[in-house]
């Protein structure tokens, strides 16, 4: 197996895989990993690339430490060390230029997913079924291109059309299939003499009444399962937009002690490389410690408000 991978990575810039084009390339993915990639620069975060290797070689990626929901440079590196060692696993020499690819440019994830197509087709790829490696993980919009809220919307929609037209029914005026019903029966056809037939239609007309009556049970019965319809959506509604603004408040709390713990892991990587470059000769372990503690609780009450 290993010599087959140093094989397989022997890709050079002149292969075929370095002309795919970005649609072949996105169609290819999305068929490999049934998902509904748009853009190439959707896979800087290392998550696809994760997958294919695994697709390449079923169960050598640690694809339950792969970030799927990863939105910034920060985040996207753990998966590539994942990558990274998936290629020391199966002796793949490439190099993953990971300073790049995280910046999410559009021609360094090209090339390097046309690399992983080129590899793909030179690998004795297996049967492989995506969905069960993802499963249990938080997967973004594209990760799952037949969602619970796209069939719930989809449901949605189709009753509230329902609906609609079951009204546009019942507001059909009742004198209208009356009129109907007399224009079908034929003058020939009626036993009854035409003395009786212009008193019972001067009965029908002098009592407009008499066709309501008729169909007022059935036209209730209708408007009462509209209307208990009607309130089941409106409060379905009401419900997930309760749980769609906690899960945004929720959002915003964890971007914000993001943001804020970053902020400070920032503060000491600069001071690092400043004495890096420019050692201070009176440094010591204690006063260094003291620098590192005057950052991480630097603003105390205020940042800590901010966060919260």
């Amino acid at each position: 197996m290993s010599s087959a991978s140093r094989h397989a990575s022997a890709v050079g810039k002149m292969e075929g895989a370095f002309f795919v084009s970005r649609n072949d390339l996105l169609q290819w993915a999305n068929s490999l990993l049934q998902v509904g990639l748009t853009k190439v620069e959707q896979c800087a975060s290392g998550a696809v690339y994760c997958q294919i290797i695994d697709a390449c070689h079923p169960g050598t990626v640690a694809m339950r430490k792969v970030n799927w929901m990863s939105r910034s440079d920060h985040e996207f590196i753990p998966n590539y060390k994942v990558l990274q060692l998936a290629f020391d696993k199966n002796h793949i020499q490439k190099h993953i230029n990971v300073e790049l690819l995280i910046r999410g440019r559009f021609q360094d994830n090209l090339e390097f997913m046309q690399w992983l197509k080129c590899y793909w087709d030179r690998s004795n790829c297996p049967d492989y079924d995506p969905r069960p490696a993802r499963e249990g993980r938080p997967l973004p919009a594209w990760a799952k291109p037949s969602g619970r809220v796209l069939r719930d919307r989809n449901s949605c929609s189709e009753e509230m059309e329902t609906i609609v037209k079951t009204k546009r029914v019942i507001a059909r005026s009742p004198s209208d299939s009356l009129v109907g019903q007399q224009c079908q029966t034929s003058p020939s056809s009626s036993p009854v003499s035409t003395t009786n037939n212009s008193e019972s239609d001067n009965v029908t007309k002098g009592d407009p009444n008499h066709a309501l009556t008729k169909s007022a049970p059935s036209s209730l019965r209708q408007s009462t399962v509209n209307s208990q319809t009607i309130m089941e959506l409106k409060n379905r509604l009401h419900s997930q937009q309760d749980e769609l603004d906690g899960l945004r408040s929720t959002v915003d709390g964890l971007e914000a002690e993001r943001d804020y713990y970053f902020g400070k892991l920032r503060e000491v990587e600069i001071l690092c490389a400043t004495q890096e470059a420019q050692m201070d000769p009176g440094l010591t372990v204690r006063r260094l410690l003291e620098d590192i503690q005057g950052i991480l609780y630097a603003g105390g009450s205020n940042s800590e408000s901010d966060v919260a």
